[in-house]
């Protein structure tokens, strides 16, 4: 057996040498070129850069960090903040792992890419589970707003009645709104309700933690559509899993030559792995972009077409009672209509966010997430389609 001698002089420098690695990588091997990784592929989401993305390891639990991010009203960035920081399924995937997802890797093992995607996916479920739990409260809100209007006609259809100025026919009528509006209501609270648990389950929050504050509203719509050129490019070179097949087809190729019959079925299979990731992946890559146009041009519309023009209705109608030209039956019930503008616009601007994170799915390189909730608001009262 052979051994390897060191020159006295120079055994210090070997120790100072070895010290200084042992103590420059962290004892459980390291994740800043994760976070590094998933915060690159989410820095649209996270807005201007701030605080490095954390993620829980065997030496950094982050409770304190926790504490920090659940004290303000919680916003969109700091829901993924959180959920690559507490979610217990992430932590369960990565303890899987263990060393092959830690800096002693290099950038593209296999172990290191699933554990970028797998917490790329898990940010963006967050940022969309916070999306629906705002525009949810959002909705309730104006669904009690439609409520309040709805129960002072009732009120005063009562008291016109028993004046003899309006028949029982209009009172039945006052009443049965008030009833569709009631339920509309319980189903929008019903729906907030849900969403905000949807959260707090990827956020992996329980006991006074879940009594954080909720934004209020959500990012406003951009003054224009957000670029998607090239977004199947972006997509196909992000695509981890697709690089993966892409390789192995091309080491095969490159290693054999088809000869005996099944060898050549063997090839054929090979390169339609291949084919079969890019349809999927240009295919969601079009879809997201589709979507997200879609989403912004009804949002627009209903920004600065629909609800102007029915808040223009709403003061004329207004004008017209203070003179005495209309009634106020008639102003009540476009108060109820325009309340329903307002939550139709509200759900169109909930839409855009959600396709603008499938967006940044595909160009993170994983597939999008289907979470367009059931519409609770714009579809459940008696004046919908006049939302519209």
């Amino acid at each position: 057996m052979s051994r390897i001698h060191l020159p006295l002089r120079a055994l210090p420098l070997a120790l100072a040498l070895l010290f200084t690695h042992a103590h420059a990588a962290p004892l459980d091997g390291g994740v800043q070129g994760l976070q590094a990784e998933v915060q690159s592929r989410l820095s649209a989401l996270l807005g201007p850069v701030g605080a490095p993305l954390r993620i829980a390891s065997p030496t950094f639990a982050g409770t304190d960090e926790l504490t920090t991010l659940l004290q303000a009203p919680l916003d969109g960035p700091t829901a993924m903040r959180i959920a690559l920081l507490h979610n217990p399924e992430l932590q369960m995937a990565l303890g899987a792992e263990g060393s092959n997802i830690t800096d002693i890797q290099s950038t593209g093992f296999p172990p290191r890419l699933r554990a970028r995607d797998e917490a790329t996916r898990l940010a963006l479920r967050a940022y969309k589970a916070w999306v629906n739990a705002v525009a949810a409260e959002r909705s309730a809100q104006l669904l009690r707003e439609a409520k309040t209007t709805t129960e002072t006609a009732d009120e005063l259809t009562r008291r016109m009645v028993r004046a003899g100025n309006v028949s029982r026919l209009t009172q039945a009528q006052s009443q049965a709104t008030l009833s569709e509006t009631a339920v509309a209501l319980a189903r929008g609270e019903q729906a907030a309700f849900a969403a905000r648990e949807q959260l707090i389950r990827v956020l992996g929050l329980w006991g006074a933690q879940t009594g954080f504050t909720l934004a209020t509203t959500l990012p406003s719509l951009p003054a224009s559509p957000t670029d998607t050129t090239d977004l199947e490019a972006r997509a196909l070179a992000a695509r981890s899993s697709l690089q993966a097949e892409r390789l192995s087809w091309q080491r095969k190729q490159a290693s054999t030559v088809p000869s005996s019959i099944d060898e050549r079925w063997d090839a054929l299979g090979d390169a339609a792995k291949v084919r079969v990731q890019a349809v999927l992946v240009r295919s969601e890559a079009r879809e997201a972009a589709y979507n997200l146009r879609t989403q912004w041009d009804m949002a627009h519309h209903l920004q600065t077409e629909v609800v102007p023009l029915r808040q223009f209705i709403h003061d004329e109608l207004t004008l017209r009672y203070n003179g005495m030209l209309t009634s106020v039956f008639e102003v009540m019930a476009d108060s109820r209509t325009r309340t329903l503008s307002g939550l139709a616009a509200a759900e169109a601007l909930r839409d855009y966010w959600l396709a603008f994170a499938d967006v940044q799915a595909v160009q993170a390189g994983v597939s999008p997430e289907g979470s367009a909730p059931a519409r609770t608001g714009a579809a459940a009262g008696p004046d919908a389609k006049a939302a519209h």
